[in-house]
C-alpha cells in the first residue's frame, strides 16, 4: 500500500521541530539562497519551508518590496516558522499549512506566478517526485527558477540500504532517495518538468575547498566526493537497530517483519563494502537549478 506523503511529514518533523535548526540546514539553507541569486522585489514560493530557514534568508534577499510564501505540512515545523516570525518583525513573509503536492486547492499560491520556487531537504520524501517538479513549474513565471536538491546516493547510507529492505518487502518506508541514484537522473527529472539550462551542483556539509561561508567553499567535483566516514560491515547490526527505533524505520519493526528486514539489510549492507570490508559514506547533496522559459 502507498505511504501517504503528508502523514509521514507530519510524523517525522513534528518530532524535529524544536531540534531542526541544531543542525547543518540553516547553512545550507543560506546557501540555497545564495545560489537562487534573488534580486530585491521578487516574489518567491518556498515550498517544504519548515521552520523558516529558506524562507527568511530570502525574505532578507528579496527586501519590503518583494514577498516570500511558505508551504509546509508540519504544523510543528510551522510553529517554529510562526515564533521567528514575530520575533523578527518580518512583514514580506507568509506561511500556510498545505501539501506540497496539490498547490492548485491553496488559495495564497493559486493562479500565482513567481520569481523563484524553492523546495529544499524534502525532495526525497515524495513518492512521485517527477510529476511534483512538473506541478511546481507551473507556478514559474516566465523566465523564473526552482531550486531543489537531494541526497548523494552514498549519503546516509543506513537510511538508503533500509530503503532498498521496505522495496524488497512492499513495505514502503517516508523516503525515495532511490529516484535520484545519479545527479544524471536528477538533471533528467528536472528537464523533464520542463525547465531549461539545468544546472547540477554538488554542496556538502562541511567545507570542501578553500575558505569562508560563501557556498563556493563547500562545493565539490560530482565525481569527487567528500568521503564522510567509513564504516565495517560489522556495523551493519547497530545501524539497524536504531534506525527501525525511528519514526523512519518504524513499519519494519513489526515482529513479524523484523527478522526478515534485518536479514536483508545485512545482505545489503554487505554489498556496499569495498574489498577491504569498508564501507564509505559519503557528504553532499545534489542541488539542481532550472529555468522555465522565458
Amino acid at each position: 500500500m502507498p505511504r501517504d506523503q503528508a502523514t509521514d511529514a507530519q510524523h517525522l518533523y513534528d518530532d524535529r521541530a524544536t531540534r531542526y535548526d541544531d543542525s547543518w540546514h540553516p547553512r545550507f539553507a543560506r546557501h540555497v539562497v545564495e545560489l537562487l541569486d534573488l534580486q530585491p522585489s521578487e516574489h518567491v514560493l518556498d515550498l517544504a519551508c519548515g521552520t523558516g530557514l529558506v524562507t527568511f534568508a530570502a525574505a532578507q534577499a528579496v527586501g519590503p518590496t518583494g514577498t516570500i510564501i511558505g508551504v509546509d505540512i508540519s504544523s510543528g515545523m510551522l510553529a517554529q516558522a510562526h515564533l521567528k516570525r514575530q520575533n523578527t518583525n518580518v512583514g514580506n513573509v507568509q506561511l500556510h499549512q498545505h501539501s506540497i503536492t496539490g498547490l492548485s486547492s491553496l488559495a495564497a499560491v493559486r493562479g500565482r506566478h513567481f520569481d523563484a520556487i524553492t523546495c529544499a531537504s524534502a525532495l526525497v520524501l515524495l513518492s512521485n517526485p517527477a510529476l511534483a517538479l512538473k506541478h511546481w513549474a507551473r507556478f514559474l513565471k516566465p523566465g523564473g527558477k526552482l531550486i531543489t536538491d537531494v541526497t548523494h546516493v552514498r549519503s546516509q547510507l543506513g537510511h538508503l540500504t533500509l530503503e532498498r529492505v521496505g522495496q524488497t518487502l512492499e513495505i514502503p518506508i517516508p523516503s525515495y532517495r532511490l529516484n535520484f541514484e545519479t545527479p544524471q537522473k536528477f538533471e533528467d527529472l528536472l528537464s523533464a518538468a520542463g525547465l531549461q539550462n539545468v544546472d547540477v551542483k554538488l554542496v556538502s556539509q562541511v567545507q570542501a575547498n578553500g575558505h569562508g561561508a560563501g557556498v563556493g567553499a563547500y562545493m565539490c567535483d560530482l565525481d569527487r566526493p567528500r568521503i564522510d566516514r567509513s564504516y565495517t560491515v560489522a556495523d551493519g547490526s547497530v545501524i539497524f537497530e536504531k534506525l527501525i527505533s525511528s519514526r523512519y524505520g518504524e513499519a519494519l519493526s513489526a515482529d513479524h517483519v523484523k527478522t526478515r528486514a534485518r536479514q536483508l539489510f545485512l545482505e545489503e549492507w554487505a554489498k556496499l563494502a569495498d574489498g577491504h570490508g569498508q564501507i564509505e559514506e559519503v557528504d553532499g547533496v545534489f542541488v539542481g537549478i532550472g529555468w522555465r522559459p522565458s
